[in-house]
């Protein structure tokens, strides 16, 4: 395998086995995930240079590619995605990788495509800690993703209704875009699983509402439970989300993300809730300990 060495703490990314510039990183123009979006991809993060959670975020690319029956890599992705974490000189870091279908033209892929892979690492933005203390506003979208599709909990690079939400967002000053579905209902935000709390019960849209099964969003739920926090899968109606106790956002690269505002209307004091900071504390804690059972 022929492998570039880029210098350490370049912005490199890993393509097809190699190593290198991401200013020299191409994909074919016939590649599928550029021309149709067939493509599949998640996000990892990385705690002092160490994926976190990576079993889990395995299972559900390799979940993916088995729905839309595309040809699993046979590559040490673990293995790779630390590399490129090292070679950009990165501790915290957030991981993409993403496999393509490969590269052909046509809706109907011609047999024995090989899959393109990608993987790239980026640093996890400075301002992160600083909204998970004072909290965030979001912006309800007036559209949603469709829940009943066939991309329905999968994060493929059909991108396109997350773009325009966030950018909606950004143009609003919001930090996040929740999408609301003809119904009325949310089912999630752009990137992002969404949680609220009312009178001490924990409550989260189902995956049945089109939502991403998330790994964080697992992870608190099975937080709640060790502290004796009730909780449900629920509908959440967007037209009196602000009415509810409490509200946040969880993302691998989010954690957990405080919500202060829905449009211009407060949630409850207006800053982020009891439970919300419990759950803070206790994920936390569980990314330490996690993180300390895997030196061992």
């Amino acid at each position: 395998m022929s492998t570039a060495r880029p210098s350490r703490g370049r912005d490199v990314v890993w393509v097809n086995g190699r190593l290198l510039p991401s200013s020299r990183a191409t994909l074919s123009v016939y590649d599928r995930g550029f021309l149709y979006g067939d493509a599949v991809f998640e996000t990892v993060r990385a705690y002092d240079g160490r994926l976190f959670l990576w079993p889990q975020h395995a299972r559900r690319l390799a979940a993916s590619l088995r729905a839309f029956r595309i040809p699993a890599p046979r590559t040490d992705l673990a293995g790779v995605a630390r590399r490129v974490i090292a070679a950009r000189g990165l501790a915290d870091a957030a991981v993409r990788v993403t496999v393509t279908r490969g590269t052909g033209e046509g809706l109907v892929a011609a047999t024995g495509l090989v899959p393109n892979v990608v993987v790239m690492a980026r640093p996890i933005p400075a301002e992160l800690p600083a909204r998970r203390e004072q909290g965030v506003g979001v912006l309800l979208l007036p559209f949603g993703r469709g829940h009943g599709g066939i991309t329905d909990g999968h994060k493929t690079n059909a991108y396109l209704s997350a773009v325009i939400g966030k950018t909606r967002a950004a143009e609003r000053r919001a930090f996040e875009g929740l999408y609301v579905e003809r119904d009325g209902l949310v089912s999630e935000g752009t990137t992002s699983n969404v949680f609220a709390v009312r009178r001490g019960r924990l409550l989260t849209p189902p995956l049945e509402a089109g939502c991403l099964p998330g790994v964080t969003r697992q992870v608190i739920l099975h937080l709640a439970a060790e502290e004796g926090i009730p909780y449900e899968t629920m509908a959440l109606q967007a037209a009196t989300l602000h009415e509810l106790d409490e509200v946040f956002l969880t993302a691998s690269t989010l954690e957990v993300m405080p919500v202060v505002r829905v449009d211009r209307q407060r949630v409850a004091t207006g800053k982020p809730g009891t439970i919300t900071r419990l759950l803070q504390d206790r994920y936390r804690a569980f990314v330490r300990r996690t993180l300390a059972r895997s030196r061992a």
